[in-house]
């Protein structure tokens, strides 16, 4: 099956059940979209319930009302991980509680063998921490974090921003089968202190791809998240992430999209937002307008893949994010 098919089925398989469960007699008119949840107080950070399914789309029906033809069955059982879109990178196991350090892309990096899973940190050359801010990136599925490092060059593109952060990639779910490894962001940081890796107490920037969304959505319970970006991966939580807005001071919060093959979904959501900002194109750098904007879309010119791996998208959202330069 072609890759971009399979995905959709993968990711979007709830969303025809429960549309088809809701849709009105043929005499019915749809009803409008509601409005966004008032504003409230942040809810104190707890676990959501075990997430085992897809990310599950929310997006609006099409104008005329009817619900989306039903993708192909997703596949059943155990996925066979030697077969495309599956990366094939060979990547040595390592044990919970083991670390190996290298020297990666200019910066310090060290991997951490954990019960959930790998971690990777990495840190720039003139790293500062009692300034630097936290980059959490979440890769998508058919890989896992060991293998998202060295296919899509993160440390390379980390590097590339200049940024005076600690970056940090940690396992998430490759498939829909798997439950969410971190789903309290709690649990990652206090995992990094409990390794002798001191967080910084700077801004808190959020970024995934694709699948991640599922990892992402429960993250913003924690206070400290400021700024989210999302690569791909509006298959569901615009409420949420409206809602998370809508909590908080002006300014106080932001949430970026790139959309390519979720496009459609987040440009109804910026069609109903009232804060939102469109870009036809990721550019090469964002204006001052475009970096302060609470909602920014860009149509991405790069496809689902190349979004990750061309690294010419993520230097430039993490150069326009609330971090501290080098």
């Amino acid at each position: 099956m072609d890759p971009r098919k399979l995905r959709a089925a993968l990711l979007c398989a709830p969303l025809a059940a429960a549309c088809a469960a809701s849709r009105p007699p043929a005499a019915a008119v749809t009803a409008p979209r509601p409005a966004p949840p008032p504003a409230a107080a942040a809810p104190a950070e707890r676990p959501p319930a075990p997430a085992t399914g897809a990310p599950q789309a929310t997006a609006a029906a099409p104008s005329q009302g009817a619900c989306p033809a039903p993708p192909p069955p997703a596949p059943s059982g155990p996925p066979d991980r030697s077969l495309p879109p599956w990366s094939q990178t060979p990547v040595a196991p390592i044990a919970a509680g083991a670390e190996v350090r290298d020297t990666v892309a200019g910066g310090a990096h060290l991997r951490l063998g954990t019960a959930r899973g790998s971690i990777h940190v990495w840190t720039p050359a003139g790293y500062a921490a009692a300034s630097a801010g936290v980059v959490l990136y979440v890769h998508g599925y058919y890989t896992d974090v060991d293998q998202a490092f060295a296919d899509h060059r993160l440390a390379e593109q980390f590097a590339a921003t200049g940024r005076n952060a600690l970056f940090v990639a940690a396992e998430a779910p490759s498939w829909n089968g798997e439950d969410v490894q971190w789903p309290v962001l709690s649990d990652l940081l206090h995992e990094l202190e409990a390794r002798g890796i001191p967080v910084p107490r700077g801004p808190v920037v959020v970024v995934g791809h694709s699948g991640a969304i599922r990892t992402i959505l429960p993250w913003l319970l924690h206070p400290r998240v400021e700024e989210v970006v999302i690569l791909d991966g509006l298959y569901r939580g615009q409420e949420e992430l409206e809602s998370w807005l809508a909590e908080a001071a002006p300014g106080a919060r932001r949430v970026v999209l790139v959309g390519d093959e979720t496009a459609a979904r987040a440009e109804t959501w910026l069609s109903a937002s009232s804060r939102g900002l469109r870009l036809e194109r990721v550019p090469d750098a964002l204006s001052p307008e475009e970096r302060s904007a609470p909602l920014v879309y860009m149509r991405s010119q790069y496809d689902h893949m190349s979004i990750v791996t061309e690294g010419r998208v993520m230097p430039v959202l993490l150069r326009a994010a609330r971090l501290p330069g080098l």
